[in-house]
């Protein structure tokens, strides 16, 4: 184990995706929390959540104003980064602020956004703590996509995840005093069966696997398709256009090879 967890996912359906997650975040009743006891924010309120809905739907007036409809349109606003400590680890709720702060300075230096762009980023950071009985206490962060009518497309690489838990690690170490190398795992007679932290990584690890079998389905469709277009085989062509469609769609629209998605995009627009 060389970083503390970190798993990430973007926050889905625009607006409603946003309210969902701010909802789940603070809410004590829900079936997932049931072992939860206490759930405090660590950066922002429920205004923030707000402000990140605010920069998404005002970029997406912004295009439909511009008559600008390359590309799809955007239906995420933000990344859900969930950062995760091991037991018995509890860090105070001074100390999670602190790690979140190095967390995003890392971010914004990752993103290079300086002036403006970097106060904005900063303000449209939403974090809140779960801290639990039996389980790892957590810290879900998120970060708007949308910063000054620009989107953030890097948050989404897997070297913003690497760069996150790294800084996690060190901020962790930093902050509350704790080595990657002093953990030692809590197995409480479990025998083979996996710590939380570990069938979560294992979890992303198989994701991303599939992630890249998707993609390497759609560049074959991709061929096949401008080959069709190269012999004027409309039927072929349809065929190929629903395919891919239906593999980006397994994706969730979320491509981190630019060129790629560019070919897609004058496809699925043709």
């Amino acid at each position: 184990m060389k970083t503390f967890v970190v798993v990430t996912k973007p926050v889905k359906h625009s607006s409603a995706g946003i309210i969902a997650r701010e909802r789940y975040l603070k809410s004590e009743s829900h079936p997932n929390h049931t072992n939860t006891e206490a759930i405090f924010d660590v950066v922002g309120n429920e205004a923030t959540s707000k402000r990140i809905i605010v920069a998404g739907e005002q970029y997406k007036l912004n295009k439909m104003l511009s008559n600008n409809r390359r590309g799809r349109q955007l239906s995420s606003f933000a990344m859900e980064y969930c950062l995760t400590l091991p037991k018995p680890y509890r860090p105070t709720r001074e100390q999670w602020r602190s790690i979140v702060k190095d967390c995003c300075i890392a971010l914004a230096d990752l993103l290079k956004l300086t002036g403006s762009d970097r106060k904005e980023f900063f303000s449209l950071v939403r974090g809140v703590c779960h801290q639990q009985k039996t389980a790892s206490d957590h810290c879900h962060l998120l970060v708007s996509k949308i910063v000054n009518g620009k989107v953030l497309r890097d948050l989404q690489r897997k070297n913003s995840t690497a760069l996150l838990k790294q800084a996690f690690t060190a901020a962790v170490s930093t902050h509350v005093g704790i080595s990657i190398d002093d953990y030692k795992p809590h197995q409480l007679n479990r025998g083979k069966r996996l710590e939380k932290w570990q069938y979560e990584s294992r979890k992303i690890e198989d994701l991303q696997k599939e992630s890249q079998k998707l993609v390497n389905k759609l560049e074959k469709q991709i061929e096949r398709w401008e080959l069709a277009l190269e012999n004027s085989d409309i039927k072929q062509l349809r065929r190929q256009r629903n395919r891919i469609e239906k593999t980006f769609s397994g994706l969730d629209g979320e491509l981190e090879n630019s060129a790629l998605s560019s070919r897609i995009d004058s496809i699925l627009n043709r």
